[in-house]
């Protein structure tokens, strides 16, 4: 999330409070500029049950930590702490907010079924985000 809408605080709860808890929209308006680029995120439709994708990013506090194209890493981070507890995640796919969380709170998440994904693969990164595969 890197764009910067400007948006009041009492319109960004109003639009939100229909789609999160109270305790989700609560942390997601400790961050009002991410919150407004969330927004439009909302009325995109899930990823098809068929959908390939060709690139995945994952971002931890808005700082890239892996990157994926065309079914090989591209970029891994190089150190994480393994105790780090982001306070936001966000996966992007093929440049589309395809998840995002809030100190662990699912705000959005259009990955209902991509069966592509190489889901072990993708486990085995939350138990080791920094260790070769």
């Amino acid at each position: 999330m890197t764009s910067h809408l400007q948006i009041p605080e009492q319109v960004l709860a109003q639009a939100l409070s229909e789609k999160l808890s109270a305790e989700t929209l609560a942390a997601l308006l400790e961050h009002p500029e991410i919150a407004a680029e969330l927004l439009p995120v909302f009325e995109q439709p899930p990823f098809a049950d068929d959908y390939v994708p060709r690139a995945i990013a994952v971002l931890l506090d808005d700082v890239t930590v892996l990157e994926w194209q065309d079914g090989q890493m591209t970029y891994e981070c190089s150190q994480i702490a393994a105790d780090y507890q982001p306070e936001l995640v966000e996966w992007l796919i093929d440049g589309e907010t395809a998840y995002f969380s809030v100190q662990g709170r699912e705000v959005i998440n259009r990955l209902p079924s991509v069966p592509q994904l190489n889901l072990e693969t993708l486990k085995a990164l939350e138990e080791n985000p920094c260790k070769p595969l």
